[in-house]
């Protein structure tokens, strides 16, 4: 199976076509004015979603659908909204979040609302998409997706995610749409695209994501080494975002940390981020029993910065067989999405879409957690997918 940027193009505009008909439906139900914030085309895995579904407390309605392509909705809420939500259409619901008549309303909810978001995709392929009937999911540490339900499980452990972030007004009541495909439903959902002459294999992209994991590794013992604090990957993926909504991925709580551009293949911007405790926490790991004035912090911050980037981006230029160069690090104290902002900027320049690359480095007893945002140069990526491509070996 082979991908393009076009059809992942394509994979945006519809997932959020879809996300858009749900949070109408939602508004119309509950009276929430919501919106779409978000639409990310993400290459991730079963056992990724399930975590974040685990470690977020999400509740969550799943729906099959099956005909011009197969595989499952997801609806998620944190758990609290989705109290919220339910008590809107069904009153008093609060008062029992886990009685039958608060789970019935989920799913009526998650019915009506995934109903409109495959509506959209049914529309685009000229083809019938049939839905079963909602179920009501609660995943713990021995239940996956696919014990959860009878219906058949996506068939890949590296899967297309398209993944909708959705909020009301109030941002009181935001949720997620997943939908994951079966591989041959991508590989329909391409050929009505219309796949381009330089379509891109799926494995590559599999190959890639495992390039980001093996850098975030990396990145994770050299900061071991020079802090002497162990350190664990949480997560490393792939997405593929509208440019203007990077920001939006990103929280908007003070960070401090370092700034990169690297060239080569590929080319970008990379940013090492750090919460405040964690930037004081790795500092007084680098300069163990110092007085350290701010200036010296801020040092340590930025060395710590750029060896991480350094561990990170070193995997890829090995596994690439290609030499990326690093800027000096530029030190950064903001919240979150001002800090991407002027790197968004940059590459808008030239390009819609992004691919966001999203890793976090953590402490098992969370004295610090790392975030990695690598936002690669579309073109020069191009390149570097060429290299990986199984025929390139």
């Amino acid at each position: 199976m082979n991908l393009d940027v076009q059809s992942l193009r394509t994979f945006s505009r519809l997932a959020r076509s879809g996300a858009e008909q749900a949070a109408g439906s939602l508004t119309t139900l509950t009276g929430f004015d919501a919106r779409v914030a978000v639409t990310k085309v993400e290459m991730a895995t079963r056992a990724d979603v399930e975590r974040e579904f685990r470690e977020r407390d999400l509740v969550t309605v799943h729906i099959g659908f099956s005909g011009a392509i197969e595989g499952r909705t997801v609806l998620a809420f944190d758990r609290d909204r989705a109290v919220t939500l339910v008590d809107a259409l069904v009153p008093g619901a609060a008062a029992e979040p886990e009685s039958e008549l608060a789970t019935s309303g989920l799913k009526e909810l998650g019915n009506i609302m995934l109903g409109g978001f495959i509506d959209g995709w049914a529309d685009f392929l000229g083809e019938g998409i049939d839905i079963t009937t909602p179920t009501y999911v609660e995943l713990d540490a021995g239940r996956s997706l696919q014990d959860a339900v009878d219906e058949p499980a996506v068939d890949a452990e590296q899967v297309l995610a398209f993944r909708n972030h959705l909020e009301t007004v109030d941002e009181e009541a935001g949720f997620y749409i997943y939908m994951l495909p079966t591989r041959e439903s991508v590989e329909t959902i391409v050929d009505a695209a219309g796949e381009a002459d330089d379509a891109i294999p799926v494995e590559t992209f599999t190959s890639f994501s495992q390039m980001i994991s093996e850098g975030a590794g990396q990145a994770s013992e050299d900061l071991t080494a020079m802090t002497g604090i162990e350190t664990d990957v949480d997560v490393s993926r792939l997405s593929f975002v509208p440019v203007e909504g990077v920001p939006m991925e990103l929280t908007d709580e003070a960070r401090r940390g370092v700034v990169l551009e690297f060239s080569g293949t590929p080319s970008g911007y990379i940013a090492i981020l750090f919460d405040e405790e964690s930037a004081e926490s790795v500092a007084d790991a680098l300069m163990p029993g110092m007085e350290a004035d701010a200036a010296m912090r801020q040092s340590a911050i930025q060395e710590i910065g750029n060896i991480v980037t350094s561990g990170f981006l070193d995997g890829w230029a090995n596994a690439l067989e290609t030499t990326i160069e690093i800027s000096p690090p530029t030190y950064v104290d903001d919240i979150a999405s001002a800090i991407v902002d002027p790197l968004v900027t940059e590459l808008a320049r030239t390009q819609d879409y992004a691919f966001l690359i999203d890793s976090a480095i953590v402490t098992p007893d969370e004295t610090f957690t790392c975030d990695i945002y690598a936002l690669p140069d579309e073109r020069e990526l191009r390149a570097a997918f060429d290299q990986l491509a199984p025929e390139a070996h």
